[in-house]
């Protein structure tokens, strides 16, 4: 399978703590998964839903995978040229959800209802989202924290991805958790990150350049 990620700024990544010594364990639509030591880590560019769960987490939201901790921006991304970046934080590991289970298909059921099989939801779309996700609540109990919690990622502003793959089960209480609830990019560092990803930025750009113009 090809990896998610590829350049320089990756590499550099991957010869750092804490991923200079963690094994590739999977990967999704924007977030690539390493191991090591028993501890899970979590790379994305998607700075919208990095954002977002290390929030509620922080906040003691159940209903979102645990960030033990936030490493914040870590590199410039290597989709360049953009402002964006590399995200990474340590996370709980969680179950996948079984899809033979009644539970499963309930929810994925729900879900299909809620965005009318459209899992994407645009910026334009949310407002309606949101009043969709608080009705189905009241009318569906055993998510009612889960759709909450959509409504609190939809209040971001943020597109929402809102699809059974992006709901995982913490196996020590069997909780219903959003793993991966928004998809976006735009992201505001403080000057002193921005500070460190300038000089990232700079100390990496004769190899990034490089590999652009022998490409």
């Amino acid at each position: 399978m090809r990896q998610l990620f590829d350049g320089p700024f990756f590499d550099y990544l991957r010869g750092a703590e804490p991923l200079n010594q963690a094994e590739y364990f999977t990967q999704g639509s924007s977030a690539m998964l390493f191991q090591r030591d028993g501890k899970l880590y979590r790379l994305t560019l998607d700075a919208c839903g990095h954002g977002f769960l290390a929030y509620q987490s922080s906040q003691g939201n159940p209903n979102v995978v645990k960030i033990i901790q936030d490493y914040g921006p870590v590199a410039p991304s290597d989709d360049y040229p953009t402002d964006d970046y590399y995200w990474l934080a340590q996370v709980e590991w969680l179950q996948d959800l079984d899809p033979a289970d009644a539970t499963t298909q309930r929810l994925n059921a729900l879900l299909v209802e809620l965005t009318d099989d459209e899992p994407l939801v645009m910026e334009p779309d949310l407002p309606a989202l949101i009043e969709r996700c608080q009705s189905m609540a009241e009318q569906h109990p055993e998510f009612a924290a889960l759709l909450h919690t959509l409504v609190e990622a939809a209040r971001t502003g943020s597109d929402a991805d809102v699809q059974i793959s992006n709901i995982m089960r913490r196996p020590a209480t069997g909780e219903l958790v959003w793993s991966d609830p928004l998809y976006g990019t735009s992201s505001y560092l403080e000057p002193e990150q921005q500070r460190r990803m300038d000089a990232l930025r700079e100390q990496l750009a004769p190899v990034r350049y490089n590999v652009a113009t022998t490409v």
